[in-house]
């Protein structure tokens, strides 16, 4: 419970209206206040009758412009509330809570590839799911009109339009750069993001509401009972299960959790609408504030802490605005969480460490470590720079490479590199690092004599191989992470 405290705790000291609880950013945020390099806006200007009515008369498309992610302004609040942007339920859902279109994939340099990519072969987008047009009016645009908020062939009207300015669109892609198409409306020569257009916003309240389980069973057609919140402990007949925040059960499958029945789902961890909303802000701010994704690519780790004891709360918000300060800072940012968290003293201050992979529309946990203090860390630290002060004998390398954050990166270089050639044994290497690195956060003793083996199986191909690697190099490191795992153990035996 205590990663979940935390993140309750987190949103419960998060500030926002009722749909803000709910609103994610579309891209990522650098923890530095800046978005992340990589981001653009294709900006589509819909001709609209009325912007207050309901259903919105679609006329067409007066215009596609091009805009940095967030520009302006870099309030994120501001923001969440503008694009009013949460991430879709799952790929096979036939509409999004907001009409922004995500291309994450870096658009192919062919400009028939890019072309083919928005409009299949032969202009057969209307048939080809694989296509950005395809998705974009049957995924996305149709349930607004079957929803009753766009009026009758508002939708046609759209995909005509840019069908014939697709090549303007074409031309606003870069080649480096993440995009998001956005939907909003012209009104007086100014852009209306959705969260500035009222038939938008109520979408998306109808959507939330459908996604929270009312106080009816609608298989059985009779009424649910009463149940306690797993974490408020209220009664209420309205609530949801955590996997509306956190996606790490297969309700899909018989033999996953949680059982046999469809139904039961609901039994597992039930959360009233306000524990919803709380969970909801801190499961953002975990995203945007303490999420690890370049320690061990492929892995992302979240880092939230906790205060234990008294006035936690306000305890809590000044951990975090130190966190902030310290990540800011020119020399740090968001690689160096890790060594940030190892600064601390707080004696009431405790740490949890998930590590999970994203599969599609489900959270994949690698590993859950919990209630991990400051002095952990920093023990952690300290057998790091005793090792590298043991084996390297540049001081001005000592100096650069002696942090926590440092370590575990070179934990995860060293040992992935042996398997680079093969993609599975490259795998299988990186949960390795995953559960070496889990262990020294959780203060148990590695198995060094796996590791060594894993190392002496690899130094006959290294001697003899030839490329650019340089086995003298290579070996050292090896007996750099022995020495380091080594000293650890030993002080987890004192």
């Amino acid at each position: 419970m205590g990663f979940l405290n935390a993140v309750y705790e987190l949103g419960k000291q998060s500030e926002g209206g009722e749909l803000a609880s709910f609103l994610k950013l579309p891209l990522p945020f650098e923890k530095t206040g800046k978005p992340k390099k990589g981001g653009n806006e294709i900006r589509i200007h819909l001709i609209v009758e009325n912007v207050n009515e309901k259903p919105l008369n679609v006329i067409g498309v007066a215009s596609v412009d091009l805009v940095d992610f967030m520009s302006g302004e870099k309030d994120v609040e501001k923001w969440k509330t503008k694009y009013l942007y949460r991430h879709p339920v799952g790929s096979n859902a036939w509409w999004e809570f907001t009409p922004i279109f995500k291309i994450s994939k870096k658009p192919p340099k062919d400009e028939n590839k890019k072309r083919a990519d928005f409009i299949g072969n032969n202009n057969g987008w209307q048939s080809d799911k694989k296509t950005h047009f395809f998705k974009i009016k049957n995924k996305m645009l149709m349930d607004y009109e079957r929803s009753g908020y766009f009026s009758q062939g508002s939708v046609d009207r759209i995909m005509e339009n840019l069908e014939s300015k697709l090549d303007r669109i074409l031309d606003l892609f870069s080649e480096s750069e993440s995009h998001l198409i956005i939907f909003g409306v012209e009104k007086d020569d100014d852009f209306l993001y959705p969260g500035e257009i009222p038939a938008f916003i109520d979408y998306f309240k109808e959507k939330m509401n459908s996604q929270i389980k009312k106080g009816k069973d609608e298989k059985k057609s009779v009424s649910i009972k009463a149940r306690r919140c797993a974490m408020c402990g209220k009664e209420t007949t309205t609530f949801v299960n955590l996997n509306k925040v956190f996606n790490f059960a297969t309700f899909d499958k018989k033999s996953f959790l949680p059982g046999l029945d469809e139904n039961s789902k609901l039994k597992v961890f039930p959360i009233c609408t306000d524990c919803f909303k709380d969970f909801s802000r801190g499961r953002e701010r975990l995203d945007r504030e303490f999420l690890d994704g370049r320690t061990i690519p492929g892995i992302k780790i979240w880092c939230i802490p906790e205060i234990i004891g008294p006035h936690s709360l306000g305890s809590l918000e000044v951990v975090v605005e130190q966190y902030k300060e310290y990540v800011s800072k020119e020399s740090t940012g968001i690689e160096n969480m890790f060594n940030s968290f190892a600064e601390f003293e707080n004696k009431n201050l405790l740490f949890h460490f998930i590590f999970w992979e994203q599969k599609n529309a489900k959270e994949l946990v690698h590993a859950m470590v919990e209630d991990v203090p400051p002095t952990q860390l920093r023990m952690i630290e300290g057998c790091w720079r005793e090792s590298l002060n043991a084996i390297e004998t540049k001081e001005e390398t000592i100096q650069k490479t002696e942090r926590l954050s440092t370590a575990l990166k070179f934990v995860y270089r060293t040992i992935t590199d042996l398997g680079k050639k093969n993609e599975a044994e490259t795998k299988h290497l990186r949960d390795l690092v995953v559960k070496i690195i889990s262990s020294l956060l959780n203060g148990e003793k590695v198995n060094v004599d796996s590791v060594k083996s894993i190392f002496v199986e690899r130094i006959p191909k290294l001697l003899h191989e030839k490329g650019e690697i340089n086995p003298f190099f290579e070996i050292r490191n090896m007996f750099l992470i022995i020495d380091f795992i080594s000293r650890f153990n030993s002080e987890v035996g004192k």
